[in-house]
């Protein structure tokens, strides 16, 4: 029915690890489905779990009796990677009932079995009424900049996903899983102010950052309860978390005074003190004084450490933060020169990128010491 080259083919599959489930209850979702692309002599894969579907085309030699058809997605993806580089695959049915279809790839021989297109359910074809075109390499250094933040609590599920709403000027990506919050703003003309803001759960976040295109635009088209993205020759449709992600703004304290560090620096010597510690939830104790700032991490079970690195600033006070938090902002900002705004012991920090957009920022709960 069609030939197709391995890189062709695997090039049509890149996305079933993302979303294709080993085992599901309804068989057919465990498979992918091959179609023609309308009219076009091309074809197109297409994989779902009924909450994200993927459409993705490619090229090949398509016969004229063609006829659309599933078959296991990790299977046939197993099957692919192991021939050779180079590779010519031919897709043949099996019989005339199309039961099942037959893969010829030098002289190696699959037959794979079946499920009808019919049973093969879709999530597109919804209206999708706004619509925000958005430079790929933006759009994925501002996703990267925030998907760190994502809860993975399953009870607050509204924050188990990307808060992405119209702002003056642009577009504001958010998520908090509650101990600390990401933001990033991208500057954008043509962003529909009426747009609600949507929750892009934290699945299809992953698969989109995997094939974001650096050198081109990326189509949003947004409704109410599923968002659909164009990028490049692949689609993209999910659906939204049906939910209300709270007033972030009430979190993020507006502090004036702020010091800076060396972003790289703080990191390593975080890490290094760190060392002592037992599992992700060990505090590390910072001392600003007199523009030294003491990194301190006390574990009964095994030992404490010290480090200390210098700052520029005002601040004069002790506070404690979660060691790996501070480390994944710290990975997300710059790793020159850092801005920490502080007010007391008790009270949230804001990281800025010196130099970077204001909107830009990642708050952090302080923990006991």
């Amino acid at each position: 029915m069609f030939t197709a080259s391995k890189s062709a083919l695997l090039d049509a599959l890149k996305l079933v690890g993302q979303i294709v489930e080993r085992r599901n209850t309804i068989p057919v979702l465990q498979n992918v489905l091959f179609e023609r692309l309308g009219t076009t002599g091309k074809l197109i894969a297409k994989v779902t779990d009924l909450d994200i579907e993927a459409t993705i085309p490619f090229s090949a030699a398509v016969d004229t009796g063609f006829r659309g058809f599933t078959v296991p997605a990790h299977l046939l993806m197993d099957i692919v990677k192991k021939l050779p580089d180079g590779a010519e695959i031919r897709v043949e049915a099996a019989d005339a009932e199309l039961t099942g279809v037959t893969l010829k790839s030098g002289r190696s021989r699959f037959r794979l079995q079946v499920l009808p297109p019919a049973d093969f359910p879709s999530l597109d074809g919804a209206e999708m009424p706004f619509a925000i075109d958005i430079p790929g390499t933006a759009f994925e250094h501002a996703i990267g900049g925030v998907r760190f933040a994502i809860s993975t609590e399953e009870t607050r599920y509204y924050l188990n996903g990307i808060y992405l709403h119209p702002s003056e000027g642009g577009l504001t990506l958010v998520a908090t899983d509650g101990h600390r919050l990401s933001k990033r703003f991208i500057p954008l003309e043509g962003v529909p102010q009426d747009m609600p803001g949507v929750i892009v759960p934290k699945k299809t976040v992953e698969a989109l950052l995997k094939h974001l295109p650096k050198n081109e635009d990326v189509t949003l088209q947004i409704s109410d309860a599923k968002i659909r993205l164009m990028i490049g020759d692949m689609v993209l449709v999910s659906k939204l978390i049906d939910g209300t992600f709270p007033d972030y703004r009430r979190v993020i304290p507006a502090y004036t005074n702020f010091v800076e560090v060396e972003g790289k620096a703080l990191s390593a010597a975080i890490d290094r003190v760190s060392t002592v510690s037992t599992g992700n939830g060990r505090a590390v104790k910072m001392t600003f004084y007199e523009g030294l700032l003491k990194l301190t991490v006390n574990n009964p079970d095994a030992g404490n450490a010290e480090d200390d690195l210098p700052y520029e600033g005002e601040a004069e006070l002790e506070v404690g933060f979660n060691a790996k938090y501070v480390n994944d902002a710290l990975a997300n900002l710059s790793e020159q020169t850092v801005n920490i705004y502080l007010g007391d012991p008790g009270s949230p920090a804001v990281l800025r990128a010196d130099g970077d957009h204001a909107e830009n920022l990642i708050v952090l709960m302080p923990m006991r010491v």
